[in-house]
């Protein structure tokens, strides 16, 4: 799994959220600066007339994007995260800086993975009115969420041999800690490697690493 948001995720929550280094009210009415930040710079709460540096807001966005990271990659927000590709978890990532941990864990309770890429589009009121920013914020939210990850590699199964067959079989071993001959040749021990993957990874344990396969170990 990714340590933190990608860069589609970061891009996302940028440019929705703006810069200003001068402190200023959302729309909620919170005293907000840099990128959406509400909460405390340098111990002083966000208040009239606080200005700060470009270094600065840039320090506070990385603070604060991992901060909402960690609960999109906790299972007691997130409970199907383990299942969730890099996309996904951005995409939370972002909702959950936009609306808080708690909407976060609402947002992801009881719902499929399918069902929580369609609920992100009614979080789009503030104050009980519906604002376009917010409804197109949700919308590009829901767009990356359902963003498939490609990965530049081939679908490999039994019979297969190859440099990245290779690869698959150093990574199984990091993950499974198997101890797999890294011999490029994909045989029933690898099969049975990847079924084990695949399992502990809620996919279709068919024993064929293709994309979903790919997605899941290349993030670990």
């Amino acid at each position: 799994m990714r340590d933190t948001i990608n860069a589609a995720g970061l891009d996302l929550i940028k440019r929705f959220e703006g810069l200003r280094l001068t402190a200023y009210r959302d729309s909620a009415g919170v005293w907000t600066i840099g990128y959406g930040h509400t909460g405390k710079v340098d111990g002083k709460a966000v208040c009239k007339g606080m200005k700060i540096t470009q270094s600065k807001a840039d320090s506070l966005l990385r603070d604060d994007v991992a901060k909402f990271w960690a609960y999109a990659n906790n299972s007691d927000y997130v409970p199907l995260m383990t299942r969730m590709n890099e996309n996904q978890l951005s995409a939370l990532t972002s909702f959950a800086y936009n609306c808080g941990q708690d909407s976060l864990k609402t947002l992801c309770a009881d719902r499929t993975i399918a069902e929580i890429g369609e609920a992100l589009l009614l979080y789009n009121k503030a104050g009980g009115k519906t604002l376009s920013g917010l409804t197109s914020r949700r919308k590009a939210e829901r767009e990356l969420y359902l963003t498939e990850v490609t990965h530049d590699m081939d679908t490999l199964q039994k019979g297969d041999k190859g440099q990245q067959v290779t690869v698959l079989q150093i990574l199984l071993n990091g993950a499974l800690g198997c101890d797999l001959d890294t011999d490029g040749k994909f045989g029933n021990k690898t099969e049975g490697a990847v079924m084990q993957y695949q399992e502990a990874q809620g996919l279709t344990a068919d024993g064929i690493c293709g994309p979903n396969t790919w997605g899941a170990i290349l993030s670990e």
